[in-house]
C-alpha cells in the first residue's frame, strides 16, 4: 500500500499528506526546529507525525500533529541481573583514637590507675568513678552510687485463690476416756417393769443361830427301844432318859 494512501486513512480528520521519500524521522521534538508535513518526532515516549509545517507547536496539538500509536505503558520490572564480581579490598583507613576502658576493683581507684577518660567501678561499694581527668592534675573525682535507695513497701496484693484440698492425713492416736457425764433424768415410773436380772452368786454362811430348848426324847426314832433296828441300822443312843 503506498505511504500516501496509508496515512490519509489514519489521520483524523483526513488530511492528504504527500510524501516524496516516505516519513522523515526527526528524533525527539524540539521547539526550535521547523517541521514539515510528514516529519515524525517522539514526545513523552510517543511517536507523532506532522500534519502540516510548524515551529514550536507541541505534539498533542491535533491541528499540527497526529499521534501515530497509543502511548505505551511502562513494562514490568526486568529480572535481576547476575551479581557483579567482588571488588578489590580498599586501603586501610587511618588509626582511630584510643578507646576508653571500664576498670574495676574492690576499693576506690588510685591516681596512677588507668588512663585519662577511663571509668572505674568499686565492686565492694557499688560506686563508679570517672571519667578520669588529667587537668589540673590526674583525678578520678567522686564516686557515684550505682544502686539507688530502696523504695517504700508497696501495697499488699489481693488475696489469691484458695488452693486445692490436700491429701487426708494419717489417723491420730485414740484419746483417753473422758469423764463420766451427768446422770440422765429418771424414766417414767409408770412404765412396764424390766425383765428379771440374772441370779446373783450364793452368799457366805451366816452366823450360828441361838441354841434351842432341851429336847424330851432319848434320840430314838418314834420311841423305839435301843435294841430296835431300822432297816439294818442301829440307832444311836443320845443318852437321853
Amino acid at each position: 500500500m503506498p505511504l500516501t494512501t496509508q496515512y490519509t486513512q489514519e489521520l483524523t480528520p483526513q488530511v492528504a499528506i504527500t510524501l516524496t521519500d516516505g516519513p522523515t524521522y526527526e528524533g525527539a521534538w524540539s521547539s526550535g526546529t521547523a517541521y514539515q508535513a510528514g516529519d515524525v518526532v517522539t514526545y513523552n515516549d510517543t511517536a507523532y507525525i506532522a500534519r502540516q509545517g510548524s515551529t514550536g507547536q507541541t505534539p498533542g496539538n491535533t491541528a499540527y500533529w497526529q499521534q501515530m500509536a497509543p502511548t505505551p505503558s511502562a513494562g514490568g520490572a526486568g529480572a535481576t541481573g547476575p551479581a557483579g564480581p567482588t571488588g578489590s579490598t580498599g586501603s586501610t583507613g587511618p588509626t582511630g583514637p584510643d578507646g576508653i576502658s571500664l576498670l574495676n576493683g574492690g576499693s576506690d581507684p588510685l591516681v596512677g590507675t588507668g588512663d585519662i577518660g577511663d571509668f572505674f567501678i568499686n565492686t565492694a561499694s557499688s560506686q563508679i568513678f570517672g571519667p578520669k581527668v588529667g587537668s589540673p592534675s590526674p583525678s578520678w573525682g567522686t564516686g557515684t552510687n550505682l544502686i539507688g535507695p530502696g523504695g517504700s513497701t508497696g501495697p499488699t496484693g489481693p488475696l489469691g485463690p484458695t488452693g486445692s484440698t490436700g491429701p487426708t492425713g494419717n489417723t491420730g492416736n485414740t484419746g483417753g476416756i473422758g469423764p463420766t457425764g451427768p446422770t440422765g433424768p429418771t424414766g417414767d415410773p409408770g412404765g412396764p417393769p424390766g425383765p428379771d436380772g440374772p441370779t446373783g452368786p450364793t452368799g457366805g454362811t451366816g452366823p450360828d443361830g441361838p441354841i434351842g430348848p432341851a429336847g424330851t426324847g432319848n434320840g430314838l426314832l418314834d420311841g423305839g427301844l435301843p435294841t430296835s433296828t431300822y432297816g439294818g441300822v442301829s440307832p444311836v443312843d443320845a443318852g437321853g432318859p
